[in-house]
């Protein structure tokens, strides 16, 4: 159960966008499946060293086989792993699996986050001028909405935030009509599912190679 743990503690984040739950999906729900420590670490593992089959999975965190077996099987039907062709296969039966979902480093995504920062600086700017002349065009229709007769006025934060998400929305669907982005809820699975981890310190979880 140690090697369990520590992959398991490489997990800093689990989260996704679009439709979770069992009842919407009609599939276990990924973050269920992965609440289970176990799971996790095997999705860990994977992200770090996959492909692997189920007796490599096995071995390294110190569990049997058929024990990993049902494991693995609950996350293929939730999607969060899959079944991998691989070159140097050594017999033809032989099953390996990897993660079907984003893994990422949190160091990583915080340089994609430094390497387009001048771009989004750009895009405060004009978002803010922007969101500013979107005010400025609702002053005089927003007196006659329902919002105004309780009350409300364009002052008010949560009327603000209602504006500011119509003109997310709009961005967005500009990207999806543009091609440049598909919604999740328009992917086979209904969301994009994302782990964000930790790199391993040196030592850690057999000096994984990553």
């Amino acid at each position: 159960m140690i090697k369990v743990k520590e992959y398991a503690g490489l997990c800093a984040s689990k989260w996704g966008s679009g439709e979770f739950g069992e009842k919407a999906l009609g599939r276990p729900d990924p973050l269920t499946v992965l609440s289970d420590r176990t799971r996790l670490a095997i999705a860990v593992l994977l992200s770090l060293k996959g492909p692997l089959t189920a007796k490599q999975i096995a071995e390294e965190l110190e569990f049997s086989p058929s024990t990993i077996l049902d494991h693995l099987k609950k996350m293929r039907e939730a999607m969060v792993i899959k079944e991998v062709e691989v070159p140097e296969k050594k017999y033809k039966r032989e099953r390996y699996y990897d993660v079907d979902f984003v893994p990422y480093f949190l160091d990583e995504r915080k340089e994609i986050g430094r390497r387009i920062s001048k771009y989004v600086d750009i895009l405060k700017q004009t978002a803010l001028a922007v969101f500013e002349k979107c005010l400025d065009e609702l002053a005089e229709y927003f007196g006659n909405t329902l919002m105004a007769k309780h009350g409300l006025s364009l002052e008010r934060d949560e009327v603000k935030y209602l504006v500011w998400l119509e003109m997310l929305r709009s961005l967005d669907n500009c990207l999806y009509e543009k091609g440049i982005l598909r919604p999740p809820l328009e992917s086979s699975k209904k969301h994009y599912f994302y782990l964000g981890l930790k790199r391993p310190e040196k030592g850690e979880v057999n000096r994984a190679s990553v």
